[in-house]
C-alpha cells in the first residue's frame, strides 16, 4: 500500500552566513550550494530510505530551477507527478548562520499548486496513507486540496478501507485561515508539529496542555517534536502522553529534520510499530539528518 506525499518539491539554495543580516548591512558567505528539498521531498526521501512505497505528488513548472528539480528527482528514481508548463518553479534560499539557526526567504511557484486533475491516475485502493504540509495552505488552490482530501476519505469510510491521514501544520501555520483548519480538523489528521506550532495553535505554553488540546481538535494522535529534548506524543487510543528522548547529534544543518522525522514516523506506523517506537527510530534518523549539510539522507 502507498502514502501519497502531496506538497512541494524545489530547489533549496543554502547560504551560510556568520550572522542574519540586518537592515543596511552587509555580510559575506562563502558561496550558494543548491540541494534539493521541500517538504514533500523530504519526506518522500525518508520514505524511501525505509522502503516504504510511495507516491510524490510534487508538481514541477519550468525554468532553471524546475530543471534541477527534474534532473535530482531522476538520481534519485522518483518520477516527476504533473507537469505544470506554464508557470516557473519557486526555490527556497536558506540562510544558516554560525549557531546552525535558519530562515528562510520562499519564492512559492508551480511547485506549491494543486489540480484535482493530476490524480486521475492514482488507484486509491492502493492508498493507505496521505501526507500534507501547511504551508500549502496559503495557496489559492487549498481548498480545493482539502475538499480533495475530504472526498477520499469519505470515499475511504465508505469502502471499510483505512486511510491514515498525517498533517504538518508548518511554521506558517498562524496565517492559514481558520474557516481552513476547521476543516483540516474534519479530516481527523494524526499531527506533526514543533512545540513552537504546537503554542501557536493552543495559544498554551505547556507542552502535555497543548499535546491533550490538539487531540480534542483532531481525536488522533499528535507527535510534538522538542528540540534536543526529543518529542512529546499523545496516543489517542489511552488519551495519555509520554515523553520520547532525544538523541545526540553533531549538528551541521537543521533543515528538513522535522520532515525527515515525519517521514520515519509514517514508515514505521505502517510497518506496525506502536506511536512510540515510530517516533523513538524518527529521533534516531532526524539526528542523522542534522549532522548532514542537506535536508535529507
Amino acid at each position: 500500500m502507498q502514502t501519497l506525499v502531496i506538497g512541494s518539491t524545489c530547489v533549496d539554495v543554502i547560504i551560510r552566513v556568520p550572522t542574519f543580516p540586518k537592515p543596511g548591512q552587509d555580510v559575506n558567505t562563502d558561496g550558494a550550494k543548491w540541494s534539493l528539498g521541500g517538504t514533500a521531498f523530504n519526506v518522500a526521501k525518508a520514505l524511501q530510505k525505509a522502503k516504504s512505497p510511495f507516491v510524490l505528488c510534487s508538481p514541477v513548472g519550468r525554468g532553471v530551477y524546475a530543471e534541477f528539480v527534474e534532473r535530482e528527482l531522476k538520481k534519485n528514481k522518483i518520477p516527476v507527478f504533473a507537469k505544470v508548463a506554464s508557470q516557473e518553479n519557486g526555490a527556497c534560499w536558506c540562510l544558516v548562520n554560525k549557531k546552525n539557526e535558519h530562515a528562510f526567504i520562499c519564492a512559492h511557484k508551480a511547485e506549491y499548486l494543486f489540480d484535482k486533475k493530476f490524480y486521475k491516475k492514482i488507484n486509491f485502493k492502493k492508498v493507505d496513507s496521505v501526507y500534507f504540509c501547511g504551508l500549502e495552505m496559503e495557496e489559492k488552490t487549498s481548498e480545493a486540496e482539502i475538499d480533495f482530501l475530504l472526498e477520499q476519505k469519505s470515499l475511504a469510510d465508505q469502502e471499510g478501507r483505512p486511510l491514515k491521514i498525517f498533517f504538518d501544520p508548518s511554521a506558517r501555520v498562524e496565517r492559514i485561515k481558520k474557516s481552513l483548519l476547521k476543516k483540516i480538523w474534519r479530516l481527523n489528521p494524526i499531527l506533526h508539529l514543533n512545540q513552537k506550532e504546537a503554542f501557536a495553535i493552543t495559544g498554551l505554553d505547556s507542552i502535555p496542555s497543548a499535546a491533550a488540546a490538539l487531540f480534542m481538535l483532531t481525536k488522533n494522535d499528535v507527535i510534538m517534536t522538542t528540540g534536543k529534548s526529543g518529542s512529546y506524543i499523545y496516543q489517542a487510543a489511552t488519551q495519555k502522553g509520554q515523553k520520547i528522548p532525544g538523541v545526540k547529534a553533531k549538528v551541521v544543518n537543521t533543515i528538513g529534520c522535522g520532515d525527515a522525522h515525519l517521514g520515519v514516523c509514517v514508515a514505521r506506523i505502517k510497518a506496525g510499530d506502536s506511536l512510540a517506537a515510530a517516533v523513538l527510530a524518527a529521533n534516531r534518523y532526524a539526528a542523522k539528518v542534522a549532522e548532514t549539510e542537506k535536508a535529507s539522507l
